[in-house]
């Protein structure tokens, strides 16, 4: 990322804590006496309802279709460990409150990153995000290429500046992340109620990327999209083969020379 790039993606880390710290002002004590929050889903007014998904600005009820894309997950490690832990910084008292303030800098972080390379969010996972990208037809390739650059750029450039901004508000230690890389077509259709329709693509590389992303700072892709990398003259990208995955997936951690 060059620099300009780089300070939109500290500016949206900024804005997202700086808010994620005045709504916790206003729910603190609700949120110490009672982790539980309910949430309500917009109702479906007709039937094509707006989407984040790259190619598909809206779906339309009862007429999937089927998209190829590459799909990122981008997942934080330990965070369960963190929400439980009930060391304090300075300004935090609660673990809950550590986590919601980590991951309220780092998901728009991740976001600004994706969309400098065509990804776009399509669900917060909690403490990570589903990024797709559709593949250009005519250039799969740079579509690999893409992918893999927003990926890399998530778990080294964007992870530091957040973590520098952690670390500079609140003396919180480094939180690191692991991202995985699937390609594959992808059902894109409504799922819910009537009432509650959302927009998903549904495809082997959503569950595929979902498990390579459990790396530590480390970014894991699938066998297509280390079949589909391109070539060049200079090799500067290595693979190396992961074990202890589940059955039928095979995934490769990348390193850059």
């Amino acid at each position: 990322m060059n620099a300009d790039e780089q300070k939109q993606v500290r500016d949206a880390a900024i804005a997202g804590l700086d808010q994620a710290i005045k709504t916790w002002g206003k729910v603190r004590q609700v949120m110490l006496e009672n982790y539980g929050m309910e949430s309500r889903g917009i109702p479906v007014m007709d039937s094509a309802t707006a989407s984040n998904i790259p190619g598909h600005p809206f779906v339309d009820y009862g007429k999937p279709e089927a998209t190829e894309f590459v799909a990122m997950v981008v997942d934080m490690r330990n965070s369960t460990d963190r929400l439980q832990n009930l060391q304090r910084f300075d300004g935090i008292e609660d673990g809950f409150q550590r986590v919601y303030y980590e991951t309220s800098a780092l998901l728009p972080a991740l976001a600004t990153t994706a969309l400098f390379k065509g990804g776009h969010v399509t669900e917060y996972l909690g403490d990570g995000a589903l990024i797709l990208f559709k593949v250009d037809t005519d250039d799969r390739g740079q579509t690999v290429k893409d992918a893999y650059r927003a990926a890399s750029d998530c778990v080294t450039i964007s992870r530091g500046i957040v973590n520098e901004l952690l670390s500079n508000r609140f003396r919180l230690p480094a939180l690191n992340i692991g991202a995985g890389l699937s390609m594959s077509h992808a059902i894109v259709t409504l799922v819910g109620t009537r009432d509650f329709m959302q927009a998903k693509a549904i495809g082997t590389c959503v569950w595929e990327a979902t498990k390579l992303s459990s790396g530590v700072n480390a970014v894991h892709v699938s066998q297509k999209m280390r079949d589909g990398w391109p070539t060049g003259k200079v090799g500067t990208i290595s693979f190396s083969k992961l074990n202890n995955l589940p059955p039928k997936l095979t995934g490769f951690s990348v390193l850059e020379r």
